[in-house]
């Protein structure tokens, strides 16, 4: 097995790590669009404390997964920058800044449009060890992969901006069972980051900045 994983591709490997790391979030994405689900409700979406925990759960067993996997290709965390530091902290915040004022610009340019956004919803049984917790394995989950390994593996092969694009394609395609006003959102986020990212090749601070977003929209919901 350890060497069929060393024989693989770069493209074998490529669909590997972004179809178990997101695949089971694109299918359901996927089948909330067929279904019109979204559209059929005046909200979107609503967490319960149950969903919250199994996705900590699956994410940190995905984590394990692909980081033997990885490692077996060659993989190190150095491969996605820096280590953490301090300093890591201002930048994030200027992430977060630019992320929640992109869409305020974005939402208040949809509803002069006519455009419903259609918000996603908490259940009251979410205390906060829940939304801590599900924030700091999501935050680290997402940006390892969708940003920090997209980037990395396509830049060279592609080039900056395509690989960019990608990134942020894929971050948007897994959310869109979240429905519209979480979409919007997410393309703001996704160039933010990812074009952060590839600009300083400094992932910390994109980390940190998704955690302290999911924690600002989870605590704003609850």
């Amino acid at each position: 097995m350890q060497d069929w994983i060393r024989s693989l591709s770069p493209r074998s490997e490529f669909v590997a790590v972004i179809g178990l790391a997101f695949g089971w979030a694109l299918l359901s994405s996927l089948q909330s669009v067929l279904s019109g689900a979204p559209a059929q409700t005046d909200t979107a979406y609503t967490y319960g404390a149950a969903d919250l925990w199994s996705v900590l759960i699956v994410e940190l067993t995905v984590i394990a997964m692909l980081g033997y996997f990885l490692r077996l290709r060659g993989w190190t965390m150095a491969h996605f920058g820096p280590p953490a530091q301090t300093g890591d902290a201002v930048p994030a915040l200027v992430l977060v800044a630019a992320s929640i004022l992109s869409y305020q610009v974005l939402a208040a340019l949809a509803l002069s449009s006519g455009t419903a956004l259609k918000p996603v919803q908490m259940a009251p049984d979410v205390g906060w060890t829940a939304i801590l917790a599900t924030s700091a394995v999501n935050g680290f989950y997402e940006e390892i992969f969708v940003c920090g390994y997209v980037l990395v593996a396509l830049r060279e092969r592609w080039g900056l901006w395509p690989a960019i694009h990608v990134s942020t394609a894929i971050r948007v395609a897994y959310h869109l069972y979240q429905g519209s006003a979480a979409v919007l959102g997410i393309v703001p986020v996704g160039l933010l980051f990812a074009g952060w990212y590839a600009r300083t090749g400094r992932l910390w601070p994109v980390i940190l900045a998704h955690v302290l977003l999911d924690v600002i929209a989870l605590a704003a919901l609850a």
